[in-house]
């Protein structure tokens, strides 16, 4: 990933260029699927962007030439098809070869590249084909009725496209040789011997759905429904036995349920899993998101009591009971503090996979 950013992206060149050429900023989460592997999800600002897709067809209708030059950007970029003068391989006979083995060297003659990069992508799930995943949303009852081609998820196989053009919205269409294979681009596929779905953001609709994708697996938390309402019944629990009370003795609703959210918290993160490949990326101090720029950690509790603490008041956490440690003690986390930071003891943060490198 660092040889991506620093390289592909341009960062640690002289001339900052990179393949999308200069890079403003990005943002990337690592997440690991059901089998632990891990990928990543990355934004990229490209410099000199237009701010927001209307600006950028307003831009388009204004300047045709822009509008041609934009077009042979996304072709230089994204590929929606499989390299021509290339044939097809049995896995059986290919196996991970062309995944495991080093890229090509640069010298080679181009029918052999073309070729291996058709080897690549074959072996590593860019075309895709239909499996039973791919229609898990499908009612069972019919599901034997299906059209393969028309009820599933992803909308693969997609249309052909001749030529890369502008449709009647002003959004561009990209040119697409063969519907089953996601885009990528060349040189990243024979450089990391690996599948991906490159996507130019088009429209503010998509430019917020891109953003809502990444930030959902930033705060992917990955556990059973079971595990979740257990540990929320045993929070309900210690805090029915023991209360948390004001000066005055009463039972104080709002601390009750500050507490009900810090206890349930700490209990999911002491009963997440991680997989082999999380515990490893871990303990080599590998980070999981990849920003351009930092971020200012804002905590809830005490952006409250900024706007008002006359209503948004805290005490000071109670001594533990026993009955506390009844609840919480199996989760090796059962102190509130825990998941706080240590110059707001009494501040909730956002419980994300961040956490296991730090506060948010």
């Amino acid at each position: 990933i660092e040889s991506f950013i620093d390289i592909f992206l341009g960062v640690k060149r002289k001339d900052s260029l990179g393949l999308f050429g200069k890079v403003k900023c990005w943002y990337g989460v690592v997440e690991a699927q059901a089998r632990g592997s891990l990928h990543l999800h990355v934004l990229i600002w490209v410099d000199g962007a237009p701010a927001s897709p209307l600006e950028m067809k307003q831009l388009v209708e204004a300047d045709a030439h822009f509008g041609e030059r934009l077009l042979r950007w996304y072709d230089s970029l994204v590929v929606k098809g499989l390299p021509e003068g290339t044939h097809g391989t049995c896995d059986e006979e290919l196996g991970k070869k062309p995944v495991m083995c080093r890229p090509m060297k640069f010298n080679a003659a181009e029918t052999e590249h073309q070729q291996d990069l058709r080897n690549v992508l074959e072996t590593t799930g860019q075309i895709h084909s239909h499996n039973a995943t791919c229609f898990k949303h499908l009612p069972s009852t019919i599901r034997a009725l299906r059209d393969d081609d028309k009820e599933y998820r992803f909308q693969l196989p997609a249309a052909l496209v001749e030529k890369t053009h502008f449709d009647l919205d002003g959004d561009p269409v990209l040119k697409c040789t063969n519907g089953s294979v996601n885009g990528y681009n060349p040189t990243l596929v024979r450089c990391f011997r690996c599948n991906m779905d490159l996507k130019g953001i088009f429209s503010g609709t998509t430019a917020l759905a891109m953003v809502e994708y990444n930030a959902n697996y930033v705060a992917k938390l990955q556990l059973d429904m079971s595990v979740v309402f257990s540990a929320l019944c045993g929070a309900i629990k210690a805090l029915k036995e023991s209360p948390p009370k004001d000066p005055e003795g009463r039972i104080d609703p709002a601390e009750q349920s500050r507490l009900l959210l810090v206890k349930a918290s700490n209990s999911l993160v002491g009963k997440r899993e991680l997989s082999q490949q999380q515990v490893a990326s871990l303990l080599l101090g590998r980070s999981n998101k990849y920003v351009s720029h930092d971020f200012a950690y804002v905590y809830w509790s005490a952006l409250l009591r900024e706007l008002d603490a006359s209503e948004f008041s805290t005490y000071k956490s109670r001594e533990k009971d026993s009955n506390d440690d009844e609840v919480d003690g199996d989760d090796g986390i059962d102190d509130e503090d825990d998941v706080l930071s240590p110059e707001h003891s009494d501040s909730l943060i956002v419980l994300t996979q961040q956490n296991l490198d730090g506060p948010c």
